[in-house]
C-alpha cells in the first residue's frame, strides 16, 4: 500500500474539469470557412497555371510552324497558299516536286491546338509583307476575336 501512495503522490484524486472538453461550433466552423477559403484560392491558381501553360504551348507551336514553313520556302521557293495551308506540311502539293518536298515533310498530321481547333494559316500576308499570316483561335475558338494569339516575327 505504501509503494502505491508512493507513486501517485502529487497527482490529484480526481482531475478537474475547466468546463471545456472539445471544440466549440463557432471555432469548427471559423477553421472550415479557412480551408474553404484556401481551397479556393488554390484552385483559382490553377486554373491561371493551366490556361499560361496553353497559351505558351500554343506560342511554341506557332514558331515551330514558322520554322517549318521557312524550311517550306526554302526548299520551295515560296511558302504555300491559303488553299494547301499547312497541310502542305503534310501531304505534297500537287504544284511541288516531291522530292523537294519530302526535306521538309515531318508530320502525318497538322496538330491541333490546346483547344482542339486547327490553327489558321494565310499567304500571302494580310498584314502586307511578303510572309504568311499564323494564328491560332485561342479558347473561344471563334477567329478575330480578342483571345486569338498571333505568330509574330
Amino acid at each position: 500500500m505504501q509503494i502505491r501512495n508512493h507513486c501517485l503522490a502529487g497527482v490529484p484524486a480526481r482531475r478537474r474539469n475547466s468546463g471545456r472538453e472539445g471544440f466549440t461550433l463557432l471555432e469548427v466552423m471559423l477553421v472550415l470557412l479557412i480551408l474553404m477559403t484556401l481551397a479556393t484560392v488554390g484552385m483559382f491558381a490553377v486554373a491561371n497555371v493551366r490556361a499560361r501553360m496553353k497559351t505558351d504551348l500554343t506560342k511554341t507551336r506557332l514558331g515551330e510552324f514558322a520554322r517549318l514553313l521557312d524550311l517550306y520556302e526554302g526548299f520551295v521557293g515560296t511558302f504555300p497558299s491559303t488553299d494547301e495551308g499547312l497541310y502542305a506540311l503534310c501531304e505534297c502539293p500537287a504544284s511541288v516536286d516531291e522530292s523537294v518536298w519530302s526535306k521538309v515533310a515531318t508530320w502525318t498530321k497538322v496538330p491541333l491546338d490546346p483547344w482542339n481547333n486547327p490553327f489558321n494559316y494565310q499567304y500571302p500576308s494580310s498584314r502586307g509583307n511578303d510572309s504568311f499570316d499564323l494564328w491560332s483561335n485561342g479558347p473561344d475558338g471563334i477567329s478575330g476575336t480578342e483571345d486569338d494569339i498571333w505568330f509574330d516575327r
